[in-house]
């Protein structure tokens, strides 16, 4: 059957829907490409036909490489067994013939073992020793450790009844003080009243007087001093509410630091003096202007209101000050003259017509002070004329007029000016410097811990003290007023303010808690400061100012006492933590050490 045959059967049987078609081929070399594949396939089965031979007779020529190369091992071995065999006889041979040099190895060897088990003995028994050193070293530190423990626990027991006496005698000290603030507000009070009320008496006797000699000039000065005197009077009920709260807040715990201030108001001066100069003059010039008058008596009001001059009326005397936070300021205000015209001697000159004298009034006072800064540029060649009637008027300042005074006292009150000008420029009131606390001996900079202190790890502080921020933590939640522990703590006491140093005009000095004003290093020799209306008016105080001072120190020097202690304690501790730490470390060095030791005793029976 042929290729064709084959191909018309096949076409004869298609059933798809192109059997119409399956008849007529398109490729036009079908036939040459099916007799090329004819061909490729009889090439085929001739190339595999070749390869089945050649592999025929390689598997032959294996067989016989396989049995030659059995043969060959057959060989080896048997020479193998000969070669073991000779060798053999040969080393019996040599045992035989060298027993003398194995011997003499044998002792060698033998010879060596013993000297290595007896360094081992040594080393052994050196180890023993140094691991009973080690015991007992370790149990010295750990006695010592316990006696320090021991003492420390003592040290610190004592330095807590220590602290708790301290803090004690601190509240008690707190207590006084509160005491001492709410007698020195009342004190106070009691003060700016009784002044005050000074005041209005003087007002009231300068209006009488006024109305008595000046008539002329009564109405319009009444009206004044009227308004004046109304306006002092509100003031006075605004301070006495002001104190009285002042004494409540401070009767329910709060501090006088932390009080608004009471600024006392500046009282209008009362011209007495000049009043007293005008009626003496008057009385002198009276009898050549008018015939003498009928004489009409009046009463004269007492001495001591006509010698008495009361600082705190003045336009400049200072106020009482018991605390700095209180103070009161510089009065500006000048004195009204009442006459107008003030004659240049006091000898009767020539009755001159009325025109004239009035014309020659004003330039009086002008040649009088002429003469007065002669008399000062001679004794104070140093100063010029300014300087000169600024220092006069000063003096003039301070004591409210010049009336009254003679020359001597004049250039002496100008001299003592001068010298309170050099020390310190003139000015108002201002806060005084606080008295500073007991200065303590400050310790060398040193560190809580033994250890480094790197700089990443560093607390800051204000000192030069270096320490930990771990360390210190502790103190800062035990510590309110002291962020150091190494510094000495330096507490404001409240009752500091009592004794605080003023500069007031001309005065330098101490007011005192009872009203009184003491001396000062800054102020003349022997003079007496009064404060008006206190208990202690005239008296120098010397012997007050010293109790109270040294009390004060007192309560300083134990504030101090007690927050050295306490940063003593702190350091104590943390010296007790580093000394633990370093036996510790000890203890832990030698536990290593004795391990070693006895590993190297194992180590040592295992080569013997």
């Amino acid at each position: 059957m042929t290729v064709e045959d084959q191909l018309q059967r096949d076409q004869g049987v298609q059933t798809d829907r192109w059997a119409k078609d399956s008849g007529v081929d398109t490729d036009p070399d079908w036939e040459s490409q099916i007799s090329a594949l004819f061909e490729y396939s009889s090439t085929l089965s001739e190339e595999y036909d070749g390869l089945m031979k050649q592999q025929d007779q390689e598997e032959v020529t294996h067989e016989k490489h396989k049995q030659q190369l059995q043969k060959r091992k057959e060989d080896a071995t048997r020479q193998h067994q000969g070669l073991l065999d000779k060798l053999e006889s040969l080393r019996v041979k040599l045992q035989l013939n060298n027993s003398k040099a194995t011997r003499k190895i044998f002792l060698s060897k033998k010879q060596e073992m013993i000297t290595e088990k007896s360094r081992a003995e040594e080393d052994r028994n050196r180890l023993a020793k140094e691991s009973e050193e080690s015991d007992r070293k370790l149990k010295e530190l750990t006695d010592q450790q316990n006696e320090e423990q021991r003492e420390w626990k003592l040290d610190l027991e004592g330095l807590r009844e220590y602290m708790e006496d301290a803090r004690k005698e601190a509240q008690k000290s707190e207590l006084l003080a509160s005491k001492d603030e709410i007698t020195l507000v009342e004190k106070q009070g009691e003060v700016a009243m009784s002044r005050i009320e000074a005041w209005l008496r003087d007002v009231n006797q300068y209006l009488n007087t006024l109305r008595v000699e000046f008539p002329q000039q009564f109405s319009q000065e009444r009206v004044k001093w009227e308004k004046n005197e109304a306006a002092v009077r509100r003031s006075q009920v605004e301070l006495q509410s002001r104190y009285q709260e002042v004494l409540q807040q401070l009767q329910q715990g709060r501090e006088l630091e932390t009080l608004p201030r009471i600024n006392v108001p500046a009282l209008p001066p009362v011209p007495m003096a000049d009043l007293r100069f005008n009626q003496l003059m008057q009385s002198l010039v009276r009898p050549q202007f008018v015939p003498p008058p009928t004489q009409v008596s009046r009463p004269l009001p007492p001495r001591d209101t006509l010698t008495t001059t009361r600082p705190p009326i003045t336009p400049t005397s200072p106020h009482p000050q018991y605390h700095p936070r209180y103070h009161h300021p510089h009065p500006l205000t000048t004195i009204p003259r009442l006459l107008p015209f003030s004659p240049s001697n006091l000898s009767p000159p020539p009755r001159p017509p009325v025109a004239a004298a009035s014309a020659a009034s004003p330039s009086a006072p002008a040649g009088k002070l002429d003469k007065v800064l002669e008399r000062l540029g001679a004794c104070y060649p140093q100063c010029n004329r300014a300087q000169l009637t600024a220092l006069l008027q000063q003096v003039k300042s301070s004591r409210g007029t010049l009336a009254g005074m003679s020359m001597e006292d004049v250039i002496e009150q100008v001299g003592f000016k001068l010298q309170q000008n050099e020390r310190s420029a003139p000015g108002p009131i201002s806060r005084p410097t606080p008295l500073g606390p007991i200065q303590r001996p400050t310790p060398p900079p040193q560190r809580a811990a033994a250890n480094r202190v790197d700089p990443e790890s560093r607390y800051p502080l204000s000192c030069s003290h270096t320490v930990h921020r771990d360390c210190i933590r502790v103190w800062l939640q035990s510590s309110k007023n002291n962020s150091c522990p190494f510094c000495p703590a330096k507490p404001l006491d409240k009752q500091a303010s009592l004794l605080q140093p003023v500069n007031v005009g001309d005065q330098s000095g101490v007011w005192g808690p009872s009203g009184a004003r003491y001396e000062a290093p800054g102020g003349p020799s022997g003079a007496r400061y009064e404060a008006p209306g206190g208990p202690l008016s005239g008296m120098r105080g010397i012997n007050k100012i010293d109790c109270v001072t040294e009390q004060l120190n007192a309560k300083r020097l134990l504030k101090s006492n007690t927050a050295a202690a306490a940063g003593g304690l702190f350091v104590l501790q943390q010296r007790i933590k580093n000394i633990i730490f370093s036996l510790q470390e000890n203890k832990q060095l030698l536990k290593e050490e004795v391990s070693g030791t006895e590993k190297e005793k194992s180590l040592q029976k295992v080569k013997v």
